[in-house]
């Protein structure tokens, strides 16, 4: 007997059983069916713009389908994104077992109007026979060796390419009650803040931060505005953001985007600012309505700088003593004004020696010169934070001591900073602040404290701001994903 008519009989038998089982109906019903199809769910076909839409995609397959890629092209009308794991489960359509993949995306069309996007495509191998050993193949040649000792398997693989039906959309444009200069279209947005330090009290040059995060059901983090821009802040106030923290995470069939920042405020003088209330406007698709959410006012008391005392100055210079001590009783402003020309003559003795001590060779100057009373107070609570354990509190004071180093042009935030000092133990010390501020867990500040000790050796690198070295590799983000 030949192997082809041996196939045809093992062929013939096999559909002979399967007539007996299921009756002729319904193996005519299954003959109709294609073996593997591709269906497509679409969760609104007319969303708004920039709004998610949900789609489904399903591949079923009565057929044993290798390598399987399945794939919703991307399109320059809409950002796709997956969502969640795949599914797989096992369905009857007419007599006929299928296996069935199922997959999720999210859909956001990017402008309004009627739009047509590319279906799922699904490409795959699937099997040219039945898989039954072959006796009559002694070798295993093209085919794979059977595990149940009968010589090699008749088994060859062909191609197979699928497409889905296109998605078409009516895209709603954003409607008129939606004001304001961004546009949030979400089923749920929340925002919290906090205040460092609660009790909103400050001296000149010292830093208030405002913590801020804002989470949307139905928008990625990319998506949510920047509330720096929401902000109206009085006069003598000075803004430094930092550089927000972006993550993404699936929550069912939706994706939910949060977006945290931390904003510095530093006064320039003493008083009461009020930040008026901050208004987050979205549009909740879920009821079709607008929606807000209101950060209530603040009051911020900010002090006068707290003058530094002379006395371990005034013993430094001899006869300063009795000169201070009179001074302070007839006229304070005077001897403020000795204090300060002691000091600086302090400094200049001191560098000085310093020059006398080292070979002269030419340095950069400081950024912004001497420092100011201001980061002298900012370093100082810096150190202490970092002595304290307080991840929070060092960052925020490091941002205010920065923001006077460079006073005409203050680094953003941690990363800035990282760049402009250029150090490669700094940068990585301030990506392990950074993590403990966000990700919270316990942090030790022993480190970042004497690693600042050499702050002015950083602070001479560069007076344009460059980085003081040349980098092999860029700078990892301190902020990852």
């Amino acid at each position: 007997m030949s192997a082809r008519a041996f196939n045809t009989r093992v062929a013939a038998s096999a559909a002979l059983a399967l007539l007996a089982w299921a009756g002729a109906a319904t193996v005519a019903a299954a003959a109709v069916l294609p073996r593997v199809f591709i269906e497509t769910d679409v969760s609104s076909r007319t969303p708004y713009v920039q709004a998610a839409t949900r789609v489904t995609v399903r591949v079923y397959s009565a057929r044993a389908l290798y390598h399987p890629d399945l794939d919703l092209p991307a399109s320059a009308d809409a950002l796709i994104r997956q969502i969640g794991n795949d599914d797989r489960s096992t369905v009857d359509r007419d007599g006929r077992s299928y296996d069935v993949l199922t997959r999720q995306y999210l859909v956001f069309p990017q402008h309004s109007g009627k739009l047509t996007l590319p279906g799922a495509q699904l490409t795959a191998q699937v099997l040219t026979s039945n898989g039954r050993p072959d006796p009559f193949r002694g070798t295993p040649g093209r085919g794979a060796v059977s595990p149940y000792g009968y010589g090699a398997l008749s088994i060859a693989v062909e191609p197979l390419q699928l497409k889905g039906n296109a998605i078409a959309l009516d895209v709603r444009p954003r409607p008129a009650g939606a004001v304001g200069s961004y546009w949030m279209p979400a089923r749920q947005v929340t925002l919290t803040s906090t205040w460092q330090p609660q009790s909103l009290q400050a001296h000149v040059g010292d830093a208030l931060t405002l913590d801020v995060t804002e989470q949307a059901d139905g928008l990625t983090a990319e998506q949510l505005p920047d509330l720096t821009t929401l902000l109206a802040v009085p006069p003598g106030l000075k803004v430094y953001p930092e550089e927000p923290k972006l993550d993404n995470f699936s929550a069912g069939d939706s994706v939910v985007g949060r977006r945290q920042q931390s904003i510095a405020l530093i006064a320039d003088r003493p008083g009461q600012y009020t930040l008026p209330a901050l208004h987050l406007k979205w549009w909740d698709t879920a009821h079709d309505a607008p929606q807000e959410i209101v950060l209530p006012p603040r009051t911020l008391a900010i002090g006068a700088a707290p003058a530094a005392p002379p006395a371990s100055i005034a013993r430094g210079l001899p006869g300063a003593g009795n000169v201070l001590g009179a001074s302070a009783s007839s006229d304070p402003w005077r001897w403020a004004t000795v204090a300060l020309l002691a000091a600086w003559l302090l400094t200049l003795a001191a560098w000085y020696v310093e020059r006398r001590r080292e070979p002269v060779s030419p340095r950069p100057a400081a950024p912004e010169g001497p420092s100011s009373p201001g980061a002298s107070r900012a370093r100082a609570a810096f150190l202490d934070a970092c002595r304290r354990h307080d991840a929070r509190a060092a960052r925020r004071h490091l941002i205010a001591w920065s923001a006077a180093e460079w006073a005409r042009s203050p680094p953003a935030g941690l990363n800035g900073l990282a760049r402009r000092i250029g150090d490669e133990q700094i940068e990585r010390l301030l990506r392990e602040l950074d993590r403990a501020c966000f990700a919270g867990g316990e942090w030790r500040g022993d480190a970042l404290a004497l690693a600042f000790a050499r702050w002015p050796q950083h602070r001479e690198a560069s007076a344009s701001g460059a980085p003081a070295r040349t980098r092999k590799t860029p700078l990892a983000p301190l902020y990852p994903s």
